[in-house]
């Protein structure tokens, strides 16, 4: 009996902070396309822009583990956007986007946040955000085909991105330009024993180039400070399925923010 108080309280408390996030405000509203009801056919692998995030799922993910994933992605970058929209504020926004990752119900199970120092004076910015998300994965109990189906995803996702979907890197672009080009994440998403896991890689950074294009292009980083952050989450069913409603009308008006890619 005392521990389903305490869960109910912890549950109720989630939904109090979800409901209580500010994200700021919209103003253009455009609906997203739906998967039709029945479609039979599946992707080996499915990608989506999230925010500044670029985020790869296993075919074989639900669409509800799918679309639960986007959503908690999705305000959680917007929380730690409205927060901390500035580029020297790289990790008290990361800490706050993890925090709000837990309040819909992804639980972190590894997490790192440190300087990131890199050779030479140029990055490729996809190719170290997937480096961030291997070393996120590499640090956790999964299996190894678990760790390697999250890295071709996440990896399937961008290159999808660089070479067929200009609409999803429009939009991309368009969410960096929004927040000021203050970082990038790669995500995966994947089920191991029936478990939704996510990984998280990111990179935040401090530049004087206020340009968009940061992807498939070399950055000059000598007058550039870099942050990685690393966790890998799993989904917590009973408080994901609780806050989920208020998730969704907190997010009505972000839609446009969320563009599938095809892979």
């Amino acid at each position: 009996m005392h521990n389903q108080v305490v869960r109910e309280s912890y549950v109720s408390a989630c939904i109090k902070a979800v409901e209580e996030i500010e994200i700021g405000d919209q103003l253009i509203i455009r609906p997203r396309a739906l998967m039709a009801v029945g479609d039979e056919v599946e992707a080996p692998s499915k990608g989506s822009i999230v925010g500044e995030g670029m985020l790869g799922f296993s075919g074989n993910l639900s669409a509800e583990n799918k679309s639960d994933a986007q959503n908690a992605f999705l305000l959680a970058t917007l929380a730690a956007n409205k927060q901390y929209p500035l580029e020297h504020q790289g990790k008290e926004w990361y800490l706050l986007f993890r925090e709000t990752m837990i309040k819909t119900g992804w639980m972190p199970v590894s997490k790192y946040y440190n300087d990131l120092k890199v050779e030479g004076t140029s990055v490729r910015m996809d190719k170290l955000v997937l480096d961030i998300l291997a070393s996120a994965v590499a640090g956790v109990a999964l299996p190894g085909p678990a760790i390697a189906l999250m890295l071709k995803v996440a990896a399937d996702a961008i290159s999808a991105l660089q070479k067929r979907d200009t609409t999803a890197l429009t939009t991309y672009e368009r969410n960096l330009l929004e927040n000021g080009v203050g970082g990038i994440s790669a995500a995966a998403c994947v089920e191991v024993g029936d478990e939704p896991v996510m990984a998280v890689g990111a990179v935040r950074f401090q530049r004087r180039n206020t340009s968009t294009k940061v992807l498939f292009v070399d950055v000059d980083v000598r007058n550039v400070n870099l942050y990685r952050g690393e966790t890998v989450f799993t989904k917590n069913q009973l408080v994901a399925d609780a806050t989920r409603e208020a998730i969704k009308k907190k997010l009505t008006p972000h839609d446009s923010k969320i563009e599938d890619i095809d892979i």
